[in-house]
């Protein structure tokens, strides 16, 4: 039987659950007590339905891991979870997604209005986190860190842009190019969800410039393998499952690796077929043809094909990350390793 090192976990996900509850706390610490209690209540909507902290787990151990005290990192962790609250608030009106962490999404329950309106309440009040999480790093450090969560903010918010043009703009699915794809991803996804909050860590662990940048070579890959499992999950999961809607992608006309691979392998029929229902603004699709899409994904093995892409680039992270992280002797260096192979083993 594997033994636990001390005060450590076996796993990335046990590892994450230890530090949640804290991290909950320290946000809604930051919740204002002079708004009406409906207004808080829609506030806190995503905030209490907690999450997988994935982010804030990576920000927590990679501070741990390059030697940073634990105290010093709570407060950034909770700034990368209430980031991700805000966002899904927004991104689930934007999408049209009606179901988030299992339950209704916000703007289903309070109206559109009044879900904007809570998440950008939720953008001023992680900005005051971060200056805070800022202010107490102190000196150069408080100022790296803060730089570092503004780039990956700013970056984000490009590559939803560039995410939203590609689902809008390139209606006619045989135009769509693989390179947009990828350049979409790592903006949207990449940065934020892996490579960003590692790098955060490290920061408030105190590590160089050129520590920190070259957390990007391996953040990088793993980064693109957990947004193209999230594309599988969205095409294959059940909403129950998933916590979210599902098959939103074809719903929203989102350019995917799998949908790329299919592309390329349908016969001229299901091609015009599919053509067709990607060229149809979202409300006017109907469940069949969402259906057609999502079979279509499973018979000409386009989902078999970015399984195996996503476990190619987790390969490569690991081995990537091998090679940097050489000269750390943490003993959390393997439960960090670990933590880059189950961005692709999740089921949600």
């Amino acid at each position: 039987m594997q033994k636990k090192p001390e005060g450590n976990a076996l796993d990335f996900k046990e590892f994450v659950g230890q530090h949640r509850e804290r991290v909950y706390q320290i946000i809604c610490s930051y919740f204002p007590d002079n708004a009406p209690p409906e207004f808080i209540k829609m506030l806190r909507s995503y905030t209490d339905r907690k999450g997988q902290y994935r982010r804030p787990g990576y920000a927590i151990l990679w501070t741990l891991l390059y030697g940073g005290k634990l105290e010093d990192v709570m407060l950034p962790a909770a700034v990368q979870q209430i980031s991700e609250d805000y966002f899904l608030m927004h991104d689930d009106w934007m999408d049209g997604n009606s179901v988030r962490r299992g339950l209704p999404a916000a703007h289903i329950l309070f109206g559109a209005e009044y879900a904007v309106d809570a998440g950008d309440t939720l953008h001023n009040i992680l900005w005051k986190m971060a200056y805070d999480a800022a202010s107490v790093l102190g000196g150069e450090r408080g100022k790296r860190y803060f730089d570092k969560f503004y780039d990956i903010m700013l970056t984000t918010h490009i590559g939803q842009y560039l995410d939203i043009r590609l689902a809008r703009e390139v209606k006619d699915i045989t135009k769509f190019k693989i390179e947009d794809y990828y350049k979409s991803i790592h903006a949207k996804s990449a940065y934020y969800s892996v490579y960003g909050p590692m790098q955060c860590g490290a920061i408030i662990a105190g590590a160089k410039d050129d520590v920190v940048n070259g957390i990007a070579g391996y953040g990088t890959p793993a980064g693109i393998a957990f947004q193209i499992k999230d594309d599988i999950l969205d095409c294959i999961a059940t909403e129950g499952g998933l916590g979210k809607s599902i098959g939103t992608d074809v719903r929203d006309g989102v350019k995917t690796l799998i949908l790329w691979h299919a592309v390329q392998h349908a016969d001229s029929a299901t091609l015009a077929k599919m053509k067709g229902v990607y060229a149809k603004d979202r409300e006017l699709k109907s469940e069949a043809e969402i259906r057609f899409v999502l079979d279509k994904f499973v018979e000409l093995g386009s989902i078999a094909y970015a399984e195996k892409e996503a476990a190619r680039l987790t390969k490569e992270a690991i081995e990537k990350f091998e090679i940097a992280a050489r000269g750390i002797k943490s003993p959390l260096k393997g439960l960090a390793m670990s933590s880059i192979g189950q961005t692709t083993k999740r089921e949600k």
